[in-house]
């Protein structure tokens, strides 16, 4: 069984219409094992579509939660300074040139004196606070993860 192919050679669709009608139990797995070969075959005929594809529908992931970063406070208490305020970011992408075990990265905001009399007084609510804490991270993520693009001939450039 051939899958349908246009003039130029390239597949259109699976037909398995006329030799699977009404599939048993017994023979799923010669189907499966069917489907399986002629989908590999597909896509190593079609791998510069389909890397293409994979390529920018993960970059439009990552540019949509570049907008709303998931973050959260924290008050760290350093031996040698006094206390900062730290961002955990949720980063699941690229952090300078490959992808990290931990899906998160600390970003240094500021030292808790920038906007408090004492770490007792800290309210991470604050919205000065949070605006410039997201500034922080935006800029910290834009320079140990520059948004990449593809061109459509492969080539990969930074914004």
């Amino acid at each position: 069984m051939e899958p349908v192919k246009n003039a130029n050679g390239r597949f259109l669709t699976f037909d398995y219409s006329k030799g699977f009608t009404g599939v048993t139990q017994s023979e799923l797995g010669s189907f499966e094992g069917l489907i399986e070969q002629q989908f590999q075959e597909f896509i190593s005929a079609n791998k510069e579509f389909v890397d293409f594809y994979e390529f920018w529908k993960a970059k439009i992931d990552e540019i949509a939660y570049r907008k709303n970063v998931k973050y959260t406070l924290s008050v760290v208490k350093n031996r040698e300074s006094s206390p900062t305020i730290l961002a955990k970011v949720k980063w699941p992408y690229k952090l300078n040139g490959r992808v990290t075990k931990s899906k998160y990265t600390s970003v240094h905001i500021c030292s808790v004196s920038k906007y408090f009399k004492d770490k007792e007084s800290v309210d991470l609510k604050n919205t000065t606070l949070i605006y410039d804490a997201e500034n922080k991270i935006w800029e910290y993520l834009n320079r140990v993860s520059p948004i990449e693009l593809m061109k459509v001939t492969g080539e990969i450039y930074t914004l």
